[in-house]
């Protein structure tokens, strides 16, 4: 098995989350969808990420059912979406993502975007984990003063933050803040969304090292502590995404990656159509 699959980064509860896993957003075709989770999973990862609007719960299940992979040993992310944030809604959502992943615990529950009705969300989640429905509860796509509110209303404190965030969009001041907080910060966009393929620097480095420009953004978010959950369809490069122990970045590498401009490829927390 791959080195890499194994590590794991400790929440502020105790327990653990492994540091890269399978992302799984736009992964709707069946076929496809059965045979990147399976890939995943006969390739030793751990961690699988997906939410309710992927609408891909169902797929998942069944690739883990025919993979025979032991659920005791997987990490499974899921997210409650917009439309379900109020607390009698988010509470049935909790349900209907327990069986149509068909599991008894959800991992780790995550409010997906921050929505004015957060934390009614939040007070659903918590009582989930009151209720062992789900082992640790987060937040997606949150600002800073997303988070401040939620810190200062919440009974159990989130374990982490999954915010779009590449060399593109580094994100500090969301990311030094979670820091400061103890909440583990995860990249989503980490290749940002395929256009890693376009940045020189990216590509420079590529060539240094004789790495895809995927792998040089993946490497960049691990050296960074980052939690990272690359996707794709294709099964040949899901089993890439994790040939990325055989390399280091420097700390020059890291500084020329700094200089990239900075822009969001998904939607601004802060305008959002919720």
């Amino acid at each position: 098995m791959n080195k890499i699959l194994n590590k794991s980064l400790k929440f502020n509860n105790g327990l653990e989350i492994p540091q890269i896993g399978l992302g799984t957003y736009e992964l709707v075709d069946e076929a496809e969808t059965l045979a990147s989770v399976k890939a995943a999973l006969n390739a030793g990862y751990k961690h699988i990420d997906t939410a309710s609007i992927y609408q891909n719960h169902k797929i998942i299940a069944q690739a883990i059912k025919e993979s025979g992979v032991d659920r005791q040993s997987l990490f499974i992310t899921s997210k409650v979406w917009n439309s379900h944030n109020k607390y009698e809604l988010a509470k049935q959502a909790i349900n209907d993502i327990l069986k149509e992943l068909e599991i008894e615990y959800i991992d780790l529950l995550l409010i997906h975007w921050p929505t004015e009705y957060k934390l009614e969300c939040w007070k659903a989640l918590e009582e989930a984990v009151d209720q062992g429905k789900v082992r640790s509860i987060g937040v997606s796509n949150f600002q800073v003063h997303h988070l401040k509110e939620l810190l200062e209303n919440c009974r159990i404190k989130p374990v982490i933050n999954q915010i779009e965030l590449h060399p593109a969009l580094q994100n500090l001041e969301v990311v030094n803040f979670c820091r400061e907080n103890d909440i583990l910060v995860e990249s989503w966009g980490t290749m940002i969304r395929g256009k890693c393929f376009e940045v020189e620097e990216i590509k420079t480095l590529a060539k240094k090292y004789k790495k895809s420009e995927a792998q040089i953004c993946l490497r960049w978010g691990l050296q960074l502590g980052y939690i990272i959950i690359p996707k794709s369809s294709k099964p040949n490069r899901v089993i890439d995404n994790i040939q990325i122990e055989d390399f280091e970045l420097t700390s020059e590498d890291m500084k020329l990656l700094a200089t990239i401009k900075n822009g969001r490829v998904g939607p601004d927390p802060d305008n959002f159509d919720f």
